[in-house]
């Protein structure tokens, strides 16, 4: 009964592993994201300046890809990204702005994007550095001297 019980088990297990085996075969039919790049330096910038980057995407999966939300880590920088489907093959691009008012030194932020690809979750970065805006020049001394 034992033996029985043993060999029923090995055979649901093989039929349930080639079940497997052959559901991997078939190609998946999804939406794929490449971006073109994924990180950008600013480098140098002044405080109270707004900076922008265009990171360009394209959609190399079967599907239309949809861009479902983009997330940024503070207040101090925002998205624009297009909420209409990707026909696969073509390219798009999510812009990234950064307000450095009120910032100071290195900055390091990560933007989150959210897709129906086969990977649905992306990571951009941008990085740069604020620098304090140059002191005004002190007013020359325009008293006459008799």
């Amino acid at each position: 009964m034992k033996n029985l019980s043993l060999i029923a088990l090995i055979c649901l297990l093989s039929g349930s592993l080639r079940a497997q085996q052959d559901g991997s075969k078939k190609p998946l039919s999804q939406a794929e994201i490449i971006f073109r790049e994924k990180q950008f330096d600013f480098g140098d910038i002044t405080q109270g300046d707004k900076v922008a980057k265009k990171f360009v995407f394209r959609n190399t999966g079967s599907e239309p890809l949809m861009i479902l939300n983009v997330q940024t880590t503070c207040g101090c920088t925002a998205s624009d990204w297009p909420k209409t489907p990707l026909a696969p093959g073509d390219s798009n691009s999510i812009q990234i702005t950064f307000n450095s008012a009120k910032k100071q030194g290195r900055i390091n932020k990560i933007v989150t994007v959210y897709t129906n690809s086969r990977t649905p979750e992306e990571k951009l970065k941008i990085t740069g550095n604020v620098l304090l805006p140059a002191a005004p020049a002190s007013p020359a001394n325009t008293e006459k001297k008799d």
